[in-house]
């Protein structure tokens, strides 16, 4: 019986002191282990604040003035000056078509004209003169009616020749295919030798002192774009770079743009915006519209884990804690948080070390 209750008095002790030894290095543990949980972060407050509604459209950037240039003869490319990319003025020969028949028609409507022209002299000279006998009782009604004839066919012959005359010399312009404006060329679809043919295009050139993006409005979207409007364009490839511009055209007719309509925006670019702009580029149209009550944090304080989304937030006792969120819509560098945070409640904006659940968060 005696030895029975040494064995537990000696049970109970063992018990006691591992008790104590784990309770004491709990204790260094944390002690140890405290700083290491302690982070120094900047610390912000979400507030629900009326903002304007932004409503974001896709659109593609394109300058205002764009052509395809084109002949109306038929003839030979005997010489082409310019290639893409290279900036022409107004007036600059950029094609020549070979223009040889042209130019040997020219001559023959040339003597033509000459021709028509001595027979129309004499014609009136003659016409004026019987007028004169006719007036004396010199000449004759018929005579008078003969010389009228003569003179009236040969004005209609000169007449028909001045009409070949500007005939050819319009197809002799479109030989020489010019720079309707000062831009730059884009496109070069023939290389010398080959034949162009009438509404063929040659070349395409564009004028970048004005640019415009065209924009795909949904249904649900598009009563509330009104013409005149002010909008703001953000392009995928440029960050940073926001332009303001004005909607200038709103198509009424979904029917051949796939159920969407079409609105032209007229960009209010400077120098310097202009030469970062190129066409094509992608662009996204943001139009505000009225006021409502969101939360706005900045990007850079979202974490996300593959397809989740979330921030770090400042629990009551003051320690870290990952909360997943969903987001709205992006306005600049800051976005719109949907649910996840509330009014009032405390989020980390950035930390001098790596974040993770728990850990004691001291502000700055």
């Amino acid at each position: 019986m005696k030895t029975r209750m040494n064995k537990t008095k000696l049970m109970l002790l063992a018990v006691t002191a591992a008790t104590l030894t784990l309770t004491s290095c709990g204790s260094k543990e944390k002690q140890e282990r405290t700083p290491e949980h302690t982070i120094t972060a900047k610390v912000a407050t979400a507030q629900e604040t009326n903002y304007p509604v932004q409503y974001s459209f896709s659109g593609k950037l394109q300058a205002d003035k764009q052509s395809n240039l084109s002949t109306r003869v038929m003839g030979q490319v005997q010489k082409v000056y310019v290639k893409p990319g290279q900036k022409v003025n107004a007036g600059d020969l950029l094609i020549q078509i070979r223009n040889q028949d042209i130019l040997a028609k020219k001559a023959q409507v040339e003597a033509s004209k000459v021709e028509a022209t001595t027979a129309y002299e004499s014609a009136e000279k003659d016409l004026k003169r019987y007028e004169a006998l006719y007036k004396n009782n010199s000449a004759s009604d018929k005579e008078m009616d003969d010389m009228r004839t003569r003179y009236q066919m040969s004005k209609a012959r000169l007449d028909a020749v001045n009409q070949m005359e500007q005939e050819v010399e319009e197809s002799l312009r479109y030989t020489g295919i010019r720079a309707p404006y000062s831009g730059v060329i884009t496109g070069k679809f023939v290389q010398e030798g080959d034949m162009a043919n009438p509404g063929m295009p040659l070349l395409s050139i564009e004028s970048p002192s004005q640019w415009k993006v065209y924009a795909r409005i949904p249904e649900s979207d598009i009563a509330r774009l009104e013409l005149n409007a002010p909008v703001n364009v953000q392009f995928t490839s440029i960050a940073g770079l926001e332009v303001q511009g004005t909607v200038s055209e709103i198509n009424p007719s979904s029917t051949n743009t796939g159920s969407q309509f079409e609105a032209k925006v007229l960009l209010n670019t400077s120098g310097a915006d202009a030469k970062q702009l190129y066409s094509g580029m992608f662009a996204t149209v943001n139009y505000e519209e009225g006021t409502q009550p969101m939360i706005l944090i900045p990007k850079s304080s979202l974490v996300t884990r593959g397809q989740l989304v979330g921030l770090y937030t400042v629990s009551q006792a003051g320690t870290s804690l990952l909360r997943w969120v969903r987001t709205g819509k992006s306005y600049g560098d800051s976005i719109e948080i949907l649910s996840g945070l509330s009014d009032g409640e405390k989020y980390i904006l950035s930390s001098d070390g790596k974040l993770f659940d728990g850990a004691l968060v001291v502000n700055k």
